[in-house]
C-alpha cells in the first residue's frame, strides 16, 4: 500500500521496500492489535483476533423446535374446540328436530305423536257402545275419561302408550301369565289389533296396534267387554 517515507517524506509506491531517496527500508504496515482472552486456550484466542468474526448463534435450533410444538398444541386445541362445537350444534339441531317431531308428556313421560287419547273415539261412538251418552270427554295427550250421563257417574277411563307400546305389552304378558290360571283370570281377546288380554271380571280391555298400547279401565264403567271390544275396534282402525 503506498505511503510516505517516515525520514525523509519522500512518496513510495506499492511494494516498495525502501526509500528511493534516501534508502530507509520501508516495513510492512502494522498488525491489528489482538484481543486476549485471559485463561482461554490459543484456538479461541485466534478466534477472538480474527477481524468480522462473528458471535455463535447457540441455542436457535432448539427455541424453532419449541416454537413448532406450541404451534402445533395450538392447532391441535383449536381443532378440538371447534369439533366439540359442532357436535353440540349437531345435538341441539337433532334435539329440535325431535320436539317439533313428538310432544313431551311431562306427567306420563312419554312422546306424544302431536295428538290425545280422547281423539281415538268420539263421545257418541262410546255412548252408543255402552248404551248411554257422554256429557263430557276430559282430554289429555296419553289419557281420556268419557263420563256417562246420569247419576251413577260412570266413567270409561283410557290410557294410552303412544310409543314403547309393543314392551311395554311385553312385560304385561310376562304379568298376565302368572295370574292366567287364577279364577277371573286374564284372558286372551282374538281379533283386536295385534293381541288383545280382557282382564279379571272383566275390569279392563288392553290391546296392542304396532308400538301403541292401548287400556280400557272398566271398574267404572259397568265392567262391560263386550262394549269396550266395540271401541277397541274403533281406535285400532285409528291407529
Amino acid at each position: 500500500m503506498a505511503g510516505f517515507c517516515t525520514k525523509c517524506g519522500t512518496a513510495l509506491g506499492d511494494d516498495v521496500r525502501f526509500c528511493l531517496q534516501c534508502g530507509t527500508p520501508v516495513g510492512p504496515p502494522p498488525a491489528p492489535p489482538q484481543r486476549v482472552v485471559p485463561g482461554a486456550p490459543a484456538g479461541v484466542q485466534a478466534a477472538a483476533a480474527a477481524p468480522g468474526a462473528a458471535p455463535a448463534k447457540s441455542g436457535s435450533g432448539a427455541v424453532k423446535i419449541i416454537v413448532g410444538l406450541l404451534a402445533f398444541l395450538v392447532l391441535v386445541t383449536l381443532l378440538g374446540i371447534g369439533s366439540c362445537v359442532y357436535m353440540g350444534y349437531r345435538v341441539r339441531k337433532r334435539a329440535r328436530e325431535l320436539s317439533q317431531a313428538y310432544r313431551y308428556s311431562a306427567t306420563s313421560g312419554q312422546a306424544v305423536k302431536g295428538r290425545d287419547a280422547c281423539s281415538l273415539a268420539t263421545n257418541e261412538e262410546v255412548g252408543a257402545a255402552f248404551g248411554t251418552t257422554v256429557s263430557q270427554a276430559s282430554a289429555g295427550p296419553s289419557n281420556c275419561q268419557y263420563t256417562f250421563s246420569g247419576s251413577n257417574n260412570q266413567v270409561l277411563a283410557v290410557q294410552v302408550t303412544w310409543q314403547g307400546g309393543e314392551l311395554a305389552m311385553k312385560f304385561a304378558g310376562m304379568a298376565l301369565k302368572g295370574v292366567a290360571g287364577g279364577v277371573g283370570g286374564f284372558q286372551a281377546v282374538a281379533g283386536i289389533g295385534d293381541e288383545a288380554y280382557a282382564g279379571p271380571m272383566g275390569s279392563s280391555l288392553m290391546f296392542r296396534k304396532g308400538d301403541v298400547m292401548v287400556n280400557l279401565d272398566l271398574r267404572m264403567a259397568g265392567n262391560n267387554v263386550e262394549a269396550a271390544k266395540v271401541i277397541a275396534q274403533k281406535i285400532t282402525g285409528r291407529l
